[in-house]
């Protein structure tokens, strides 16, 4: 009877481990399961997060290199920046007069009238060119080309202009 009882309490022993065993088991692979899960949803959000902080930086350089340009226009008038631009072109213009001065938020808009006489498309193009990558922000608001009757490849060119710097 003792040894009854002591093989019924092994066996009871035996499988009360097996069973427990079983559980934990079982309840670490759901955990484990969980962790892994969560693991991949975080590494992808990381990745997307690594991707905006690409696009966010460039963003960033972009708008240090305006600031920068806007910064840089306190020195020198819309004026005698187009005469600049017009002088190293080789372009003489008719008529530059300067235009209104508009505050709009913290900036300063300068305008100027522009009219060149004679000119042919591909100064046009380089002046243009020269403008929009400018040190200082300056924006093109109209152009006016039209062709004269004795020569169809020259033309005359009206345009306004306006530099923008901080207020």
């Amino acid at each position: 009877m003792i040894r009854e009882f002591i093989s019924d309490r092994i066996s009871l022993l035996l499988i009360t481990s097996i069973l427990a065993l079983t559980i934990f088991t079982i309840t670490m692979s759901i955990i484990i399961g969980d962790k892994e899960k969560k693991n991949r949803l975080l590494k992808n959000k990381l990745t997307e997060i690594n991707s905006l902080s690409e696009g966010l930086l460039q963003i960033k350089s972009i708008v240090r290199s305006k600031e920068k340009k806007i910064g840089l226009t306190n020195s020198s008038g819309v004026v005698s920046t187009i005469e600049h631009i017009l002088k190293k072109l080789g372009i003489e213009a008719s008529v530059i007069k300067p235009l209104e001065k508009r505050h709009v938020k913290e900036f300063v808009e300068h305008d100027v009238a522009l009219e060149i006489k004679d000119i042919d498309l591909n100064s046009i193009v380089n002046l243009l060119y020269r403008v929009e990558n400018a040190p200082q922000p300056i924006k093109i608001k109209s152009t006016l080309i039209q062709t004269s009757f004795e020569n169809p490849d020259i033309f005359t060119l009206k345009l306004t202009a306006s530099l923008i710097s901080k207020g």
